[in-house]
Formats: C-alpha cells, structure tokens, sequence
C-alpha cells in the first residue's frame, strides 16, 4: 500500500524533532517503511527532495514562500500542492494536528476515491469551538492570528472529522462528543523507539523534573504556583523555554528560587539522561494527549507525577504513576512524601514496550485499517 503524509516531518526523520505530533508522523512513516509500505512525505519545509535510508521519499514544495502573503496561498500554494498531492495516488493521506490545508488532501482522496485519515494530536482537539478559545487562544489571544489561522484551522478540522474515512484517537479518553463522525473511529497509541535510550545505571534521583515548553495551556501557570509551594528541599528541574509573555514572566520568577535547576533547551539525548537521573517526571499541563515525554519517561523507568494529564487512565490502570485530578495540594504532598521511588522501574519499561514499541508500530496500524 501507499501512504501519503502531509507536514513540516523532514526534521523529525533527521533527529531534529519540533514537536510531538512531527515526531509521532516520523515514527509511524519509519514503521510502515520498513513494513514494505510505499512512503512519501510532502513537506513545506524541507528543502530538497530525498529519500531516507528506510525508503521514505521526502517531497519539497519549491517557491514555497513566493509572492505576496496571504495572495500566495490562493496563487501558488493551494495549486501546488493540489498537483503534488494528485500525482501521488496514494491508497491513504494521512493528516495530524490542526491546519486548513489539511483539506487539499482530503478533497484530492475523495476526488481519486482513496482513503483520508485524521489523527487527534491533543486533547483539546476534541473541544467545542468555545472551549478552544477558551483554553488555547484567549490568554494570548491576537485577533489578525485568530481570524486568519486558528479560526480557520478549527472549522477544517470539525470538516474533516466529520468526513474522514478514519479518525485516529491516540487513547480512548479522547472522546468527539461535539462530532458527528461518519467514518471508523480507531485507537492507535503513540509510538516509541527504544533505540539510542541512554543507558543509567546508578540514577542520583536527587530532583523532579518537568521537561517541555512552558506556556498558559501548557500549565505554567500551575508549575508555578506548584514550585511556589513546595519545602525548598525537594529540587526541580525544568528543560524547556518559555513561549508566551506570562510564561516568560514566571521564568523570571524561578530564576530566583534556590531549589530550581534551569537548563533551558537541551538536545534530545541530554534530556533523556537528565530524566533517567530523576525521582520522577512531574506534569502540570492543562491539556496533552499522550504525551511522548511521558513515554520517554517510563522507558527510563521513571515514574510521572501528573497534575491533570492522565491519557486513557494508564497512570492508575497500569501502576505508572500518580494523577492528582487537578488537585496542586496533592501534587505537592506526592513530592514532599517521596511517593513516586516506590513504582517498579521494570514495569514502567514493560508497559512501553508491550504497548507502544516502534518494532511492532507499523503491523499495528495497518491491522486496524484492515479490520475496520
């Protein structure tokens, strides 16, 4: 079979991974590659056309940034990717997070009577139109981005939920309450790759630590009224920058704690040492969806501290940590009582291996394509 995927993925498959939802396309496109599946990427950013060493065909849009803004979207790129898309003829597009050029895709699979897939990246992709704006744009909310892009990505999205062939649900709390699906509704779980884990020994577990950006949704707000109350014994560590202008306010405020550890950005194997070192990977975000840092941190044997974020109840149902049900207090007591170095490291490492493991990824996802 062919699959066509559509995104900024070419720096995922290079190592250099600029977010969640690219690094999850670049683990499914890799698995399905080495399945024997035809794999071609069309990807905005790259800037050359190239093949990997797994097969995948990687497919630039020349020109992309041509012309004027916003009349090059009518006068270049809709039309170029239109004809870059149809000259594919791929058996399934396949789409990820929230974008109104997920629709060129879409009307080209129906148009050639192929399949369209439209996988859920976050929980907030469920909400209502209200509860986004809500959540996500109204506490950095800018009215030209609202009205240009963020509004526009949300009403193609509801479109496409509602008409995709197959809409891919990282866990089954993620429920489309506020959708009318036509097509399958399917579970397919994050993929993670063992490979290249770095291997710790002897873990100092002298600090928690968050990893991630820090923004509002985000939950940096809760990070710091979190870190504002715990004893100053316990030490955190925070990798990850600020994105917003309240996050970068409450960076400013941890510069000055004693028991905060602020490493900034770090490369991908740097942080995975740092967290293999740690008690546990604390998580304060108001909205995920399965979020990789997690993965990551189960595979180090490392247990996860959550604040809201629990993806289909696997904290409680599979012993893998603790979920404080938005309760800070809890949180805070979970830390200062050293609760977390009491999980069994070997379970938290089977339980990604048994249910998220790349070697097995590609099987899986064509299993319930078929069967569905």
């Amino acid at each position: 079979m062919k699959f066509c995927f559509f995104g900024n993925i070419s720096a995922a498959l290079k190592g250099q991974t600029i977010g969640g939802g690219e690094l999850q396309i670049a683990l499914l496109a890799k698995a399905l590659a080495q399945n024997g599946h035809e794999v071609v990427i069309i990807d905005p950013s790259a800037n050359e056309s190239f093949i990997t060493i797994e097969g995948i065909k990687i497919i630039p849009i020349p020109n992309w940034n041509k012309g004027l803004r916003g009349f090059r979207l009518f006068s270049y790129r809709i039309p170029a990717l239109w004809k870059l898309f149809s000259q594919q003829n791929a058996d399934y597009y396949y789409v990820r997070m929230r974008s109104y050029l997920h629709i060129i895709p879409y009307l080209v699979s129906k148009k050639i009577g192929k399949k369209f897939i439209q996988t859920i990246a976050s929980d907030i992709d469920v909400l209502s139109l209200s509860s986004k704006f809500k959540h996500e744009y109204k506490p950095n909310f800018n009215l030209f981005k609202y009205l240009a892009v963020w509004l526009p990505n949300d009403l193609v999205f509801s479109y496409l939920l509602r008409r995709s062939d197959f809409v891919v649900l990282q866990h089954s709390g993620q429920e489309l309450n506020h959708f009318k699906v036509r097509g399958k509704i399917v579970f397919f779980p994050n993929i993670f790759n063992f490979k290249n884990l770095p291997v710790v020994n002897q873990p100092s577990k002298d600090y928690f630590i968050y990893v991630g950006a820090l923004t509002v949704l985000k939950g940096a707000d809760n990070l710091y009224q979190l870190i504002r109350s715990i004893d100053e014994k316990q030490s955190v560590m925070i990798i990850g920058q600020a994105r917003d202008s309240r996050s970068k306010t409450i960076v400013k405020y941890l510069t000055k704690s004693k028991n905060i550890i602020l490493k900034g950005r770090l490369t991908h194997s740097e942080s995975l040492l740092l967290i293999g070192n740690a008690k546990a990977l604390i998580s304060t975000s108001n909205y995920e969806g399965f979020p990789n840092v997690f993965l990551e941190s189960w595979a180090m044997g490392v247990p996860v501290i959550s604040l809201k974020v629990n993806p289909g109840n696997v904290l409680n149902k599979y012993n893998l940590g603790i979920c404080c049900e938005g309760n800070l207090q809890k949180m805070k007591t979970c830390m200062e009582s050293n609760e977390a170095p009491q999980f069994d490291r070997g379970k938290l490492i089977s339980y990604v291996a048994e249910n998220h493991d790349f070697s097995l990824a590609g099987t899986r996802f064509i299993s319930i394509l078929t069967k569905s």
